[in-house]
């Protein structure tokens, strides 16, 4: 039997792979305001990698260990709901992955291959790039949806590849030594079975964020049509407007009459003041608004 030993450029490759991944669901998705959760995420993934790779363990050690990085990394981020639901199916879909690999590779070859061999090698670094394309795939759905997931997203696209992982679990430490003792291989269907999973959940998944997403600019549409308009020509500026940029009732009044397309004079004329406390007016309402002239201002309100 052969011997093979580490080689740092694939370990570093498969780690590389591995903590992008990581990166782009709980660094870049949450985006952590506080500094020492951004300190704490940076210095926590490689750590924790290192700590996977180097530490002895068995089968049922590291599947565990390699669950609870992910809920850490959610917990660093904060906002607990939407990181968390990231984490489930971060360690979800990962399972799925590795046990559709490792199913693949025992039906090819008949058994699974030597640690630190070539081909080892390569099926993981094929395996975390897989998993980073994912994680990608996740990053541009999610964030776009700003809300909490539901308990419904919970349920359709973090269960599906828990349950997966754990019934193929139970089945390669429990069941598949006792059937490969009798000649009977499940490695095929297994395999069928994980792939299955895998495009199910992410299908799902986009199919049901995107439900939400309109669901939830419905929802919005339908509010915002209650609110009434910032101006009208029979109403003038709303109370809401004048509120939000602290307009007096004289630069309300100079601020209507110029959306109605009077010049400074006739602003005057109208108001009953002088063109200079006009020109005061609208200097004040161009500081409040930020609107740097009388056009910026008109195009401003009617795109509120």
């Amino acid at each position: 039997m052969n011997h093979y030993e580490p080689v740092l450029i694939w370990e570093l490759t498969r780690a590389a792979s591995s903590i992008a991944a990581w990166w782009v669901l709980f660094y870049r998705m949450h985006r952590p305001p506080a500094l020492w959760r951004r300190v704490a995420l940076l210095i926590a993934m490689p750590a924790a990698y290192t700590f996977w790779i180097l530490t002895p363990m068995s089968v049922l050690q590291n599947g565990v260990s390699w669950a609870i990085f992910p809920i850490v990394f959610a917990f660093l981020s904060g906002d607990l709901r939407r990181s968390l639901f990231t984490a489930f199916f971060y360690i979800g879909m990962e399972a799925s992955i590795d046990n559709a690999r490792s199913s693949l590779i025992a039906l090819i070859f008949g058994h699974f291959l030597e640690s630190r061999s070539p081909g080892y090698y390569l099926q993981y670094n094929l395996q975390y790039l897989l998993v980073f394309v994912v994680s990608l795939f996740f990053y541009n759905i999610m964030k776009r949806y700003a809300a909490k997931p539901p308990f419904t997203a919970w349920i359709l696209t973090v269960i599906p590849p828990l349950g997966l992982w754990a019934i193929l679990t139970v089945f390669a430490v429990i069941a598949d030594p006792l059937l490969l003792e009798q000649g009977i291989n499940l490695y095929l269907p297994i395999f069928l079975f994980a792939l299955f999973c895998i495009f199910c959940n992410l299908g799902v998944f986009y199919v049901h964020t995107r439900a939400l997403i309109q669901s939830g600019a419905q929802t919005l549409a339908i509010k915002v049509s209650g609110v009434p308009p910032v101006w009208t020509e029979e109403a003038g500026l709303s109370p809401q407007f004048c509120a939000e940029f602290t307009l007096s009732n004289r630069e309300k009044q100079a601020a209507e009459e110029l959306l109605r397309g009077k010049s400074n004079r006739e602003i005057a004329d109208s108001i009953l003041v002088s063109v200079k406390t006009v020109e005061a007016y609208l200097n004040s309402i161009y500081r409040k608004t930020g609107a740097p002239n009388r056009y910026a201002l008109f195009a401003l309100i009617k795109r509120i």
